[in-house]
C-alpha cells in the first residue's frame, strides 16, 4: 500500500505567509498538523509515503526528515493537479494508492485501513470517504445514479437546489488503483469556475469509463474536521479536550 499527502497549500486563512510557516507545520497543542497524520498512518512504512510540497516545501522536509519521498507542486492547481505530482514516483506501482491532506488531523488509523480493506474487498478502482451530515455542510455531494452508483460529486457552490438537498457528501480522501490512477488523473478537467484541476472530477471520469467505485461512510463525524482557519484551529483544540 503506498500513499501521497498532499501538503503544498499556503494556509492563508491561517496567515501562513505571516508567520513564515508552512499550512502542514502549523501547531495543534505542539504537534505539526501532518505529523496527526503520519502517526495515523503508521502501518505503511515511511519509504511508502510521498508528500507533496510547495509554499515553503523546504520547511516540511527539515522537519520530517529523510525517510519520505518528496515532490514538489510548482503551481498550485488543483488536488487533481498536486496528486499528479507523484506520478514520477509511483507510475508503475501496482499498488492502492491512498490519497489524503495534511490539515485533517483527526482521521484516525482505523479509517484509513477501512478504506484500503474495502478497496480491496470490492475490487473497486476509487474508494471514496463519505458521510450523511446534518445540517448538511458545503461540501460536495455524492450524486448517484438510479441504481445507487456514484457517477459525479458536485461542489457547494455549483448544486442545483435539489442537489443542495442531498446528505452524503464527499470527505476528500480517496484510495485508487495504483496501476491504472494517473492515466486517470490526466483525463480530468478544470471546468470549474477556479479553473483547477480537482481529485472530485475523478468520480466522473470513472464513472463515463463504467469503473467501480465504492464509498466508505464515515461513523464518526468528528473526523472530518480539518484546519483551514485560526477558527478551525481553536476548534480542533476543543475536540482534542473533548478527548479526540
Amino acid at each position: 500500500m503506498k500513499a501521497i499527502i498532499l501538503a503544498a497549500g499556503k494556509g492563508s486563512r491561517l496567515h501562513s505567509a505571516e508567520a513564515d510557516v508552512p499550512k502542514a507545520l502549523h501547531e495543534l497543542r505542539g504537534k505539526p498538523l501532518i505529523q496527526y497524520v503520519l502517526d495515523n498512518l503508521d502501518f505503511l512504512a515511511p519509504e511508502d509515503i510521498t508528500i507533496v510540497v510547495g509554499f515553503l516545501g523546504e520547511q516540511v522536509k527539515k522537519a520530517l526528515g529523510s525517510g519520505y519521498h518528496y515532490v514538489e507542486q510548482k503551481q498550485l492547481d488543483g488536488t487533481a493537479h498536486a496528486t499528479l505530482c507523484a506520478e514520477p514516483v509511483l507510475r508503475g506501482c501496482a499498488e492502492p494508492v491512498l490519497v489524503c491532506y495534511c490539515d485533517m488531523p483527526f482521521l484516525r488509523r482505523e479509517t484509513y485501513q477501512a478504506m484500503f480493506r474495502l478497496h480491496e474487498e470490492t475490487g473497486a478502482g476509487n474508494t471514496l470517504l463519505a458521510a450523511h451530515i446534518h445540517p448538511i455542510p458545503a461540501y460536495g455531494r455524492l450524486i448517484r445514479s438510479e441504481a445507487g452508483e456514484m457517477v459525479d460529486i458536485v461542489e457547494d457552490s455549483a448544486c442545483t437546489p435539489e442537489q443542495k438537498r442531498i446528505d452524503e457528501v464527499n470527505v476528500g480522501i480517496q484510495v485508487l488503483d495504483g496501476a491504472r490512477m494517473w492515466d486517470w488523473l490526466h483525463e480530468v478537467d478544470n471546468d470549474n469556475p477556479k479553473h483547477e484541476y480537482y481529485l472530485t472530477g475523478l468520480v466522473r471520469v470513472l464513472a463515463r469509463k463504467g469503473v467501480k467505485q465504492s464509498t466508505l461512510e464515515l461513523a464518526d463525524l468528528s473526523e472530518t474536521a480539518g484546519v483551514n482557519s485560526l477558527e478551525d484551529l481553536a476548534a480542533a483544540e476543543k475536540l482534542l479536550d473533548a478527548g479526540y
